[in-house]
């Protein structure tokens, strides 16, 4: 069951370049944490009781960097996340529902989460994220 908005995911050609707008408007641009099996690194920034993600992609050759280039964009917002309590409940739940899953199993996301994506044509274009947390996330 969805509890709650985890974190919208902004795509960026670079967190360092792109912090300076958040920082501006007083919210705080947690650690660069780096997430080997998305080929990423990102950086949380805490707004109310929820998240946002700058997701920077460490291989210029991925589809990540492409859909940058191919919107002709240093930034773009990427995917919305929603907490769930039992992951691997809520994928068996979808793929039972016929519900097209990019990741059938859990992966280890960002801060220590638990996270599946859909397949875009789930949600008709739009990139869903599936996030399982222990606690909320702390920024570092």
């Amino acid at each position: 069951m969805v509890s709650k908005i985890d974190h919208l995911g902004v795509l960026v050609d670079d967190i360092d370049h792109n912090r300076s707008l958040f920082e501006r408007l007083g919210l705080a641009v947690g650690t660069v944490e780096r997430v080997p099996s998305f080929g990423v690194e990102i950086a949380f920034i805490r707004v109310g009781e929820s998240l946002i993600e700058l997701v920077e992609p460490i291989d210029p050759d991925s589809g990540l960097a492409a859909d940058l280039e191919a919107a002709d964009q240093t930034a773009m917002l990427h995917h919305l996340a929603f907490r769930v309590d039992d992951l691997e409940g809520q994928l068996a739940e979808l793929r039972r529902a016929g519900v097209a899953l990019a990741d059938e199993k859990p992966r280890q996301g960002a801060g220590d989460a638990s996270v599946a994506f859909l397949e875009r044509r789930a949600a008709n274009g739009v990139r869903v994220e599936l996030v399982e947390r222990e606690n909320d996330l702390t920024l570092g």
